[in-house]
Order: structure tokens, then sequence, then C-alpha cells
């Protein structure tokens, strides 16, 4: 069976008529790995994005389960209040995107390196200290009225989702379009690893406290701060 995958793949072509498997490997074995990979900036986009994947697959794991435990609401109604946070998620990152764009056209910038970096960090801020504010305001005292929560945590992933502007802009600008691919993928792996190690440790903190969710709310802040401060210090556009 994997014989038969890997021989699919080598018979595919590409746009260019150019067999998928054989362009795969050139851009591998061409690819800038020392620039890439030994460059702040990118090391910048890979820590925000961790940051951002811990909230975020925190937030699709567990919020339905804060809203059972903590106001005592049944799976169906728990789950129609997590669906507005990806709702207002879809529309900021369409938002943010259109708006960092009118923002770099007004300012004269889109080929100053300086005014794409400000810009960027400006949106990529945004899209973890907002989120990280809410989580705090959370962790501090636990609304009694789960629509507070609610509008709280919908607050969480809509700010998330200024990152499209951030460092989801950043490998198109850094990379160009022969390696932009390949330095998302560079700086979204670890998010993945960071963000499913995030969903563990979520649940072994509230086995641990009784079910404490100011903890959990705190932590996912703390790590939203850290990320920020990463690509504010880290990143530039050049």
């Amino acid at each position: 069976n994997n014989k038969m995958v890997t021989t699919n793949i080598e018979e595919e072509t590409s746009k260019d008529g150019e067999p998928v498997w054989d362009e795969m490997m050139s851009v591998l074995k061409g690819a800038p790995w020392k620039s890439l990979l030994t460059s702040k900036a990118t090391w910048g986009m890979t820590l925000a994005h961790a940051a951002n994947n811990w909230g975020l697959y925190n937030s699709l794991s567990w919020t339905p389960t804060f809203y059972a435990e903590q106001y005592g609401l049944n799976v169906k109604a728990s789950a129609l209040l997590s669906v507005l946070p990806s709702v207002a998620g879809a529309v900021c990152g369409l938002f943010a995107g259109y708006t960092a764009d009118k923002v770099l056209e007004s300012m004269g910038g889109k080929d100053d390196i300086d005014q794409r970096t400000l810009v960027r960090k400006g949106f990529q801020s945004l899209a973890l200290l907002g989120p990280a504010a809410c989580l705090l305001i959370l962790a501090s005292r636990i609304p009694d009225d789960p629509v507070t929560a609610q509008t709280l945590l919908t607050g969480v992933v809509g700010m998330q989702a200024f990152n499209s502007a951030g460092y989801g802009a950043g490998p198109q600008e850094k990379a160009g379009e022969r390696w932009s691919g390949l330095l998302y993928s560079i700086t979204s792996l670890p998010g993945v690893i960071f963000g499913s190690v995030g969903v563990y440790v979520t649940g072994q903190i509230l086995d641990l406290t009784d079910q404490n969710w100011s903890q959990v709310f705190a932590l996912n802040g703390a790590v939203f701060v850290l990320g920020a401060l990463s690509y504010l210090v880290l990143y530039d556009s050049k």
C-alpha cells in the first residue's frame, strides 16, 4: 500500500508539468535552511504561532466543558455557546487582513520594511495581548453569568484571528512565493505540538486543582503575553 501511494505521488504532475514528487524534493533540497532556521524573525513567528495554538486548542477542546462544569449547562447548550467565538474568529480574521492592507496603503509603506514591521507587530500584539487581557479578567473572577463568560471567550478567539495580519502574513513577506509555504510549515509544526501539549496540561491542572478554571485561564493568558513579547522583540519584515 505504501508503495502504491508513493507511485501515485510520483505519477502526479504539477501545474508546470513536472512530477509532484520531483518538485517537492527539489524544493526541500534547494531550500535556504540555514537562513530560515537562524533568522530571529522565524523564531518570533514560531513562538507567536505556538502561543496562539496553545490558546486556540484549549478553547476548542475545553470551552464546552467549562460551560458544563461552571454553569451546569448540558452538552447541547454549552456547544451552542461555543459557536459564537468561531464565528467571531472568521469575521475578525478577514477584517484584520483587509485593515492591515489599508493601513499600509495609507502609510505608503507596502515596500517600506520598517512600516511593514510596525503594522505586523501592531496586529500581532492585538492578536495575543487582547486575548490575554480577556483571559486574565476571567482568571481574576469567574463570572456568575455564562453570557459574560461567553463575551470574554468570544473576545479571545475573535482577537486571536488578528494574527492573519501578524505572523500569518510574515512568511510571504520574509520568504517570497517560493519559500513561504515552507517557512509557514517551519513555524507551524512546533505550534501544533505546543498546542496539543497545552490541551493535556489543562486537563492535568483541572484534575490536580479540583477544576480550578481560574488557574487555567491565568496560565493561558501568561502564554499569550510571552508569545507577544517574543514576536515584538524578534520579528522584522526584511
